[in-house]
């Protein structure tokens, strides 16, 4: 008994115990949540995961679930960093101790409430308790600032003293620290104010979403900057744990004290400047973050001069460029903790300014979800790379491991880790340098090697915790790793079916590429929020996408018309133009010449001989795709039809009833073509026969018949449609439906994608509607955003 209790106090009241279990809850917390997604998901663990914890997942609540997700884990490492401070940086034991023990309770509130109410029954008295806890860690942080106070004589410096301060002996560190913490609450503050107006004018919001969308409300706005702050403040506060680590001082200490001073003071007023003024605030952020990074850059400088035998103090030695090297990377978790700073500039930082620089040049001309992927890429990386800079500090000085075990945590987190980001940031940033058709197999291979990279890490930083916790728990862990593990092995999941030539398929096809289907006037819930949206008129939709057959007519005859050309192997045709708004993110496209289909695309299933367009055999029955929008819209409007706004083609594949998906369930292979869905092509050809999923079985392959709420087909997955819409400021189109490149939950029917009009993409075709009474009156969507 006596020992058990020794042990609950260890846990709540030493600083170590509290650094303990506070990585305990979120190694659990990461391990379990992450089974929800990517290849654990493909593998079958995360229905196990969802049935064993009783998980209630709703398509529709994803977005939420994850911005919960986020906050959650966020504030634990959050309050890990606290221990740490309070630990390091001189102050009063009862502050330090009143400190740690409002910022546990509150972290685990915020932990167990927050997930609690996002993956279990969204019970309100959870998501109040949650609010509550996030309030007692931003108290905390009121108290680690009061206790950082710098001003507070008995922290100054000495005259003689080697770390960085003015003549009076202000501290420049301690101002450091506290500069962070203060901006760190004002951060809060300005996501809390946001949050507040939940559901009275803010909605829930992704900042990743929001990027091709030239109008933001002012909350949206502030949760932009929310997010960019608190990710640059946590390295910042990581940076300076690292500096008291090494026992940063001297002339580069002081120079990297005063950058972080300034940096971070610039960062902030750059981020409130955010929703006044958006544009001068990037270049403030811009300014800051120069300075941050200079700083850190400071102290990699004097780390590594320090662990080459060049420090301060240190005796001079007449010794080798080899020696030096070797000195350097005799410990690697002290040259790792400054190695990660230095690849985060290639992995996080560079490519974060790259893409600011050329995000018009390049990245604006790529589909949204390519540019999304980037920038959700981006941010896991920096905040990877930062955890990992935080358990080299702990394998060092908290929880220690020594000698040859040392040696091979410490290269094989550094290792790992850096194959798996660099194999993520060069997956995020493919299409630079391959075409979208040739992308499958370097997908494959990034995705591999970032497996392989991750992987690896993610068993050394179990082992490591099995190793702390044996030490804690001793042989009582044994039963408690077992029990883990029982829970971890995968259920056989559906093997990927052999992949079959469409030619020789036997495929029973009942759904007609020429028929329509009438969807009725009236209300629907629209858009992740479930906005309430009257159309207030009847119109028809075609039953699938427009087949290759149908596009092939229709070239032919806008060729014996003179309407189309082609030349060097793409078919051109006329586009009015569009009036031009000289919108920020807007390229003006006048009258003129513009691409309708690409005849060179690798995967082309139309081909142009002897002045005539044919569909290679076997294709007829498929979607046309290497369609612009200028195509699609050429062959609406040739045949008296017309491109469907987004709102009429989101309440074709809703209905009235809100769901998120045309059949209501979510996707199986047996209902729709997403990224790794096991149907017949899933690796060779990708792109199903239209109607596919119509109950039948085909060469094998059973399907359920999986029909929209008015009878369409195809409107979730195999391939994205265009849509009649410009974005808002813009000259880009929208793009709803999800592709067979695309996860499951882009699927959804109000899933945004977003192009430039004259993308022509495999695993884009489009579908019409044609008008019962006349032009259709406009829709009011005065509160859709």
């Amino acid at each position: 008994m006596d020992e058990k209790v020794g042990r609950v106090k260890y846990l709540l009241f030493t600083t170590r115990g509290l650094i303990l279990l506070n990585v305990v809850l979120i190694s659990l917390v990461v391990a379990v949540f992450g089974t929800l997604s990517g290849p654990m998901k493909e593998w079958g663990i995360a229905e196990i995961t969802r049935t064993v914890l009783g998980m209630e997942m709703a398509p529709e609540d994803r977005e939420g679930r994850i911005i919960m997700l986020y906050h959650t884990i966020a504030i634990a490492f959050l309050s890990l960093l606290v221990y740490i401070i309070t630990d390091v940086v001189k102050m009063a034991a009862e502050e330090a101790k009143r400190i740690n023990n409002i910022i546990t309770f509150g972290y685990i509130m915020v932990l167990v409430c927050g997930l609690g109410f996002a993956y279990w029954g969204r019970n309100w008295a959870l998501h109040g308790l949650f609010l509550v806890g996030q309030a007692m860690v931003f108290y905390a942080g009121i108290l680690l600032s009061r206790a950082l106070w710098p001003w507070d004589k008995e922290y100054y410096e000495s005259e003689e003293s080697q770390y960085g301060h003015l003549k009076s002996g202000f501290p420049l560190e301690r101002t450091a620290f506290w500069v962070m913490a203060m901006a760190t609450l004002g951060s809060a503050i300005f996501g809390a104010v946001t949050g507040s107006y939940w559901g009275n004018g803010h909605e829930t919001f992704l900042g990743e979403n929001g990027v091709r969308h030239v109008y933001h409300s002012p909350l949206q706005l502030a949760i932009i900057g929310h997010l960019h702050i608190m990710l640059t403040l946590i390295g910042i506060a990581t940076t300076l744990i690292v500096g008291r680590w090494y026992d940063f001082k001297g002339i580069l200490h002081t120079i990297s004290m005063w950058l972080f001073i300034i940096g971070t003071i610039i960062i902030t007023l750059g981020v409130w400047s955010v929703v006044p003024y958006q544009m001068t605030a990037h270049a403030i952020i811009y300014v800051g973050a120069v300075f941050s990074m200079s700083g850190a850059l400071m102290l990699v400088i004097f780390g590594w001069r320090q662990l080459m035998g060049f420090g301060p103090g240190m005796v001079k030695e007449k010794v080798g460029f080899a020696v030096r090297i070797k000195r350097l990377l005799e410990d690697p978790l002290k040259f790792g903790s400054l190695w990660q700073m230095v690849f985060m500039n290639f992995t996080v930082s560079g490519v974060g300014i790259f893409m600011a620089i050329k995000l018009e040049d390049i990245f604006r001309y790529i589909p949204f979800r390519e540019e999304r992927i980037t920038l959700v890429g981006h941010w896991h990386i920096l905040a990877a790379l930062i955890g990992t800079i935080i358990l080299f500090y702990l394998m060092s000085e908290v929880f220690p491991v020594r000698d040859r075990v040392r040696k091979v945590f410490g290269w094989t987190v550094i290792l790992g880790s850096d194959l798996g980001f660099a194999m993520m940031t060069l997956f995020s940033l493919k299409r630079l340098w391959v075409l979208e058709e040739n992308q499958e197999g370097l997908v494959t291979a990034f995705m591999i090697l970032t497996d392989i990279g991750l992987g690896v890490t993610e068993t050394a930083l179990g082992i490591y915790m099995l190793i702390v916790l044996y030490r804690f728990f001793g042989k009582k862990l044994a039963g408690m790793a077992m029990i883990a593990g029982l829970l971890l092995i995968p259920q056989n999941s559906e093997a990927i079916s052999k992949d079959t030539d469409p030619t020789t398929l036997q495929a029973e096809l009942t759904v007609s590429p020429d028929a329509w289907v009438t969807v009725p006037r009236g209300r629907f819930l629209s858009g992740l929020n479930h906005h309430d949206i009257d159309i207030p008129y009847d119109f028809e939709i075609m039953l699938t996408e427009v087949s290759n057959t149908q596009y092939s007519v229709y070239l032919n005859a806008a060729m014996a018309q003179n309407r189309i050309s082609v030349k060097d192997g793409v078919v051109m045709g006329h586009y009015k133009g569009d009036e031009f708004h000289h919108g920020r993110h807007e390229v003006e496209i006048p009258a003129g010449e513009y691409p309708y289909y690409n005849l060179n695309g690798q995967r082309v299933r139309i081909i142009y001989m002897n002045g005539a367009f044919a569909v290679k055999k076997g294709y007829e029955a498929y979607p046309a795709t290497y369609v612009s929008w200028m195509g699609a819209n050429a062959y609406a409007l040739f045949n008296k039809y017309r491109l469907p706004f987004k709102l009429e083609w989101e309440k074709a594949a809703r209905g009235p009833d809100g769901r998120s998906f045309p059949f209501v369930h979510e996707p199986t292979p047996q209902r729709a073509n997403y990224y790794h869905s096991k149907d017949p092509f899933d690796k060779m050809n990708g792109v199903l026969p239209l109607g596919f999923y119509n109950g039948k079985t085909h060469g094998g392959f059973k399907t359920i018949d999986s029909p929209g709420p008015y009878g369409t087909y195809d409107q979730a997955g195999n391939v994205a449609e265009w849509t009649g819409d410009i974005v808002a400021g813009t000259d880009q189109r929208y793009i709803y439906g999800g592709s067979h490149m695309d996860y499951d939950f882009d699927l959804r029917s109000h899933t945004e994608n977003i192009s430039r009009p004259a993308y022509m993409s495999f695993q884009v075709g489009f579908r019409c509607v044609r008008d019962l009474d006349g032009p259709p009156p406009a829709i009011d969507a005065s509160n859709h955003h």
